[in-house]
């Protein structure tokens, strides 16, 4: 009980955010490098399909085959997860393109719940002096430990739509230039992928793999507005296949696409140039002001000080 006295709260708990951290990369290590047949199977939209479905089992049986012992152990632990719990966790995944079983992060979040407010509780009744911040400390373990991993996630998730939003209408103009120039809407992809870098490119790819494996172009396309996660990239996608569906031509489509694409990037950019002055205003009062009337009245201060002095002598 005395070691437990002296253990140290916040490193304690630090430590263990980092440990299970390093769990989701070790397990992301494992998955990327999982058997081929796996990642065919991924490719020709079959896990697609599943978490679509709201059936992961099949998902979760082709990936425990590459999982080590300790993700296997981990995902024993969501085993009482809802369905629908798997289903928007493995579609958060796919956004964020975090290579990770959903089992295997829902079993995180559960040791998180766990073992993070154990650990806190165990060193707060250990405690000689057990006063309000010992139980506020508590508290907070309880509420934030288990929300890290969603938070890191979303956080994966919007800087993933950020990116692909910057890179989305320089790589529709060069779609336009190469649909104008004569090639076909495959081309004009691998084009956009070569040139270019990032998420948006990656995802270019991974669309490109699927279609040479055998995948319809349509559930392809449709599959990158889903898994992009922009809205942007979404009604791209609707309008490629609605004009492959409807005959229409493709570069005047993707034309409009990408003025329209322009013109949102613009008002997103007034909306972010408005908001600047709300956002300053709390470091302008909590911060700034109380600085400069420290330095003003310490002058003053100073002064008076000196001049009392004075009247005194």
């Amino acid at each position: 009980m005395q070691v437990l006295t002296n253990l140290p709260l916040l490193p304690a708990t630090a430590g263990v955010f980092v440990l299970v951290l390093m769990v989701l990369w070790l397990l992301g290590r494992s998955e990327s490098t999982s058997l081929a047949a796996n990642r065919v199977a991924d490719y020709t939209g079959y896990a697609a399909a599943a978490v679509t479905a709201g059936d992961v089992q099949p998902l979760r049986a082709r990936q425990g085959a590459g999982t080590s012992l300790l993700g296997r152990l981990l995902a024993a632990l969501a085993v009482s997860a809802p369905r629908r719990l798997r289903a928007s966790t493995a579609t958060e995944l796919n956004r964020a393109l975090v290579p990770v079983n959903p089992d295997v992060f829902l079993g995180v979040r559960c040791l998180l719940l766990v073992a993070v407010p154990a650990a806190t509780a165990m060193w707060v009744l250990s405690s000689p002096e057990r006063g309000p911040v010992q139980w506020a400390l508590l508290g907070l373990s309880v509420l934030i430990a288990p929300r890290l991993p969603m938070m890191w996630l979303r956080r994966r998730v919007r800087d993933n739509q950020r990116a692909i939003d910057r890179a989305l209408p320089y790589a529709l103009d060069l779609m336009v230039a190469c649909l104008e120039g004569g090639l076909s809407l495959e081309a004009s992809l691998a084009k956009v992928a070569e040139q270019g870098e990032g998420v948006l490119s990656d995802q270019i790819r991974r669309t490109l793999q699927e279609m040479t494996l055998g995948r319809p172009a349509s559930e392809a396309m449709r599959d990158l507005g889903e898994r992009g996660g922009s809205s942007d990239l979404k009604r791209l996608t609707e309008n490629i296949i609605q004009a492959e569906r409807m005959g229409i031509g493709l570069a005047q489509a993707m034309r409009s696409v990408a003025e329209e694409s322009r013109i949102r990037r613009r008002q997103r950019a007034e909306e972010n140039a408005r908001k600047a002055p709300a956002k300053m205003m709390p470091v302008l009062i909590f911060f700034i002001l109380p600085a400069m009337m420290a330095v003003i009245m310490a002058l003053a201060a100073i002064n008076m000080s000196r001049v009392f002095a004075n009247l005194h002598r």
